[in-house]
């Protein structure tokens, strides 16, 4: 399955983004800041949490599944990887009415539901999916995220941390943790979640780019600027990060290297089909020059 992608605050998304945007979650006051008297845009500067994860693919049911009802869910998955949420819709209905136990089917249907614009109808899925398996980590983690989505921040902290009690190695659900943290004005909090997602995936260049933002917010430009080259060794790609290590160095006021970054963030949007971060990024780099 993709993963739901939670960049510098969307939900995501996340948000990411990791690195595809998602719908923006409301940024905190704190975030509405200035650069030199240039704006900073919040849904370029905050990262976005991960994109909801499935994250059920071998998860073994309390019941047993009816091959039939496995073979609909998986083409529910097929479909939603492919965009067709409305497919993936008709798909899991269709698991589901031939087992109606099947919690992941449930999720499945959440997750192509939020994604259609349905976050109440994925919300009541998510919730089925906990009745049948009060257990279930993703069930909580993905509604995590789509009450983050709602901009129902304390719900999806709730969520998240849900999910952590049942699996502490849930990297994702720390990270997005750390979002919703550092959106409510946390920092402290969210570069500790930040922290832990890094020690149980030291790869994830989704963590280090919200930790650089959160460690930016705080005041620790350099830990920022760290955290933000160890993204881009991870993923020399990341728009997002060269867009906010490009915010910390005019902060800092190196005027040309911000410059250089925030063109490598405009060029890979450019790339990446984002015309919409492209121009924002194109007129910040016009207001710098």
């Amino acid at each position: 399955m993709k993963s739901k992608i939670l960049t510098r605050l969307l939900t995501g998304l996340v948000i990411a983004v990791s690195t595809s945007v998602i719908n923006c979650q409301p940024s905190s006051a704190g975030n509405n800041r200035f650069v030199l008297g240039i704006p900073i845009n919040t849904s370029l500067r905050l990262l976005a949490s991960a994109r909801v994860d499935l994250g059920v693919g071998a998860r073994s049911e309390p019941v047993a599944i009816d091959p039939k009802a496995e073979d609909f869910y998986n083409q529910g998955g097929d479909k939603y990887d492919k965009g067709d949420y409305q497919g993936a819709i008709e798909a899991y209905n269709q698991a589901i009415q031939l087992n109606p136990n099947y919690a992941a089917a449930y999720i499945g249907r959440g997750n192509a539901r939020d994604d259609s614009g349905d976050k109440q109808g994925a919300i009541a899925d998510y919730d089925q999916a906990l009745k049948i398996d009060p257990n279930n980590d993703s069930a909580y983690y993905n509604r995590g995220v789509t009450h983050s989505r709602l901009g129902d921040t304390q719900a999806a902290i709730a969520d998240y941390s849900q999910a952590l009690k049942i699996n502490p190695n849930y990297a994702k659900a720390y990270n997005n943790r750390g979002v919703a943290r550092s959106e409510l004005g946390d920092k402290e909090g969210a570069i500790q979640d930040f922290n832990q997602a890094l020690k149980i995936d030291p790869n994830d260049a989704k963590a280090y780019g919200n930790r650089g933002n959160a460690r930016d917010d705080s005041g620790d430009k350099q830990g920022a600027i760290n955290d933000y080259n160890q993204a881009l060794k991870i993923d020399p790609n990341y728009a997002l990060v060269y867009y906010n290590r490009g915010i910390t160095r005019l902060r800092l006021g190196e005027k040309q290297s911000a410059l250089a970054d925030f063109q490598k963030a405009a060029d890979l949007f450019k790339q990446q089909g984002n015309k919409d971060f492209y121009q924002k990024v194109l007129n910040i780099i016009r207001k710098v020059q």
